[in-house]
């Protein structure tokens, strides 16, 4: 098992460009493509750091394949007693080279940045963060699920804002807006490229295409970058595709302070606000939105 130093984690909001960020990191070879783990937020979440027993690790994996569609052939070998072996045993798995870092994206480990930081102490991060309404649009447009809530997404915006805005400016984190992202490539990258140490290249502004190994099966809105031969700039209406000017009007109420503090403006009407609160009344109700929206409150 390598001693991995230096690794990269790319978290943040949720369709802002993470595997956009991704792939472009992956392509200039210094890291090696792995689809998201979903570890410290799904699969071994309030399991105990050392002592893992072999029903612990039986849960670990089975979370793994059924939450997060990762593909395991065999059983956790019996000598991973803790958390970080079993993360690194699975990191492990899509090291063909032997490479001493690596590079994870996970969005949802925004909320864990200290607890990777227990393992990695020289680990850097790259926060990504969008527009709320495209945010939500986008999660609305890319999903079999269609009575997702406006009103419970907007609230997750929110939560995950808050993680942000907890490690943003510190030393080790980087805040990229999708944005600055597609509209100010070069530069970016560039800036990107200063805070994990290594050394630019302009043809990382042409090696965009996802390497087909971050794509799981299952994320099949992914499957676009696996054929992305450059970078797509920002349409600040990308929203009006899904959303109508009610459910915009409301996703601008819910998120609007916490937007505010990214630089991104947010207009409503009263009468919008109504009108969409009504709309998604129906959806927010349902049951597995409500589980949602208790999760999202308590933890």
């Amino acid at each position: 098992m390598p001693n991995y130093k230096k690794p990269v984690f790319i978290v943040g909001m949720p369709r802002s460009g993470t595997t956009l960020m991704q792939a472009i990191l992956c392509n200039t070879g210094k890291y090696f493509p792995m689809p998201e783990t979903h570890f410290f937020a799904r699969a071994a979440y309030k399991l105990p750091e050392n002592g893992l027993s072999r029903k612990n690790r039986k849960r670990i994996r089975r979370k793994l394949i059924k939450k997060s569609r990762f593909e395991i052939d065999r059983e956790f070998p019996d000598h991973l007693t803790t958390r970080k072996a079993v993360f690194e045993y699975l990191v492990d798995q899509f090291n063909t080279g032997g490479a001493d870092t690596f590079l994870e994206k996970t969005p949802r480990h925004v909320f864990f940045y200290s607890k990777i930081l227990e393992y990695y102490p020289d680990a850097r991060f790259i926060c990504m963060i969008r527009e709320p309404k495209n945010v939500v649009s986008s999660q609305l447009a890319n999903s079999p699920k269609i009575n997702k809530s406006i009103i419970r997404l907007s609230l997750l915006y929110n939560k995950i804002a808050t993680a942000i805005l907890n490690i943003d400016r510190l030393q080790k984190v980087m805040l990229v807006k999708y944005e600055d992202l597609t509209g100010s490539t070069e530069p970016m990258l560039k800036n990107i490229c200063g805070h994990l140490n290594i050394p630019y290249d302009a043809r990382f502004v042409e090696k965009v295409a996802a390497p087909p190994e971050i794509v799981s099966h299952h994320e099949f809105w992914k499957s676009r970058n696996i054929h992305q031969h450059r970078v797509i700039r920002n349409n600040p209406d990308k929203w009006r595709e899904t959303l109508n000017d009610a459910q915009a009007d409301t996703i601008n109420f819910i998120t609007g302070s916490k937007a505010a503090k990214f630089g991104y403006a947010s207009t409503y009407s009263c009468f919008g606000i109504t009108n969409g609160f009504i709309r998604d009344i129906g959806r927010l109700l349902s049951k597995n939105e409500l589980k949602k929206i208790m999760s999202i409150i308590h933890g």
